[in-house]
């Protein structure tokens, strides 16, 4: 993934902060954490723990597998 930018980890807000730790706490026992679990653990709708993981992807501070539709 490459070096980490600690410059960013001063701007994480709450939000974020939830998100990484449900991601974590996920990873306990799954090897690609669903997004509906994190939004489960984190406490947040589905529509802001996307667009908080989206942030987070942008920064690359976690990386995600898009599984896509079966049959096509």
């Amino acid at each position: 993934m490459g070096k980490l930018n600690v410059s960013i980890l001063r701007y994480l807000t709450k939000e974020d902060f939830r998100v990484l730790t449900a991601v974590e706490m996920g990873l306990k026992n799954h090897e690609i954490v669903p997004t509906p679990l994190i939004a489960s653990i984190a406490h947040l709708h589905g529509g802001g723990c996307h667009k908080v993981l989206r942030e987070l992807c942008k920064h690359r501070l976690v990386a995600y597998e898009h599984a896509g539709r079966k049959g096509r």
